[in-house]
């Protein structure tokens, strides 16, 4: 699907005027799942990470934080050596939107992630991710090299859609 027409039909599902809004508004769609059904049929193909091409075209801070994104044939590079010898678990650190964990997910639906994150603004969209593939996950909005933790949720598998569970225990 090209970006426009994605970006278009996305924040007109989620009610958002422009991406900014998509990120603040996502949170209230994770556990909604008329809404992840929705995306299902948007976008057709959850092997691919559609909210990465979003957050990365129209979000993504390259001046500041220097972020950029994996590209899916390095994630699937890496899911490969990080499941090869049939591990169900993962880290993702450094996580974004979950370009890893969906390469490993192709490769393995039956995986726990365990992701980590430092950007509060593309943490709506990992969950959502988790979410909406039904990925069993422990989140961290973290900084990695002080090895503090802001905030933190689990997402829980169901029948077709994983739920978002934010934790008490938020540092």
């Amino acid at each position: 699907m090209e970006l426009k027409l994605l970006t278009t039909e996305t924040l007109k599902l989620f009610s958002s005027k422009n991406t900014s809004e998509l990120i603040k508004k996502l949170p209230n769609y994770w556990n909604d799942e008329q809404a992840k059904q929705k995306f299902c049929d948007l976008v057709n193909d959850l092997s691919i990470d559609w909210l990465q091409k979003i957050f990365q075209y129209y979000e993504a801070d390259r001046k500041d934080k220097k972020q950029d994104y994996t590209p899916t044939t390095l994630a699937s590079l890496m899911a490969n050596i990080a499941l090869r010898n049939n591990e169900n678990d993962i880290t993702d650190m450094c996580a974004g939107s979950g370009a890893l964990t969906i390469q490993c997910w192709n490769l393995n639906h039956k995986i726990h992630a365990e992701c980590l994150e430092f950007d509060e603004n593309v943490m709506p969209m990992l969950l959502f991710n988790l979410a909406v593939r039904n990925i069993s996950a422990n989140v961290y909005q973290m900084d990695v090299l002080q090895n503090e933790v802001k905030h933190s949720w689990k997402v829980v598998p169901g029948k077709k859609f994983g739920k978002v569970v934010a934790n008490d225990n938020n540092n």
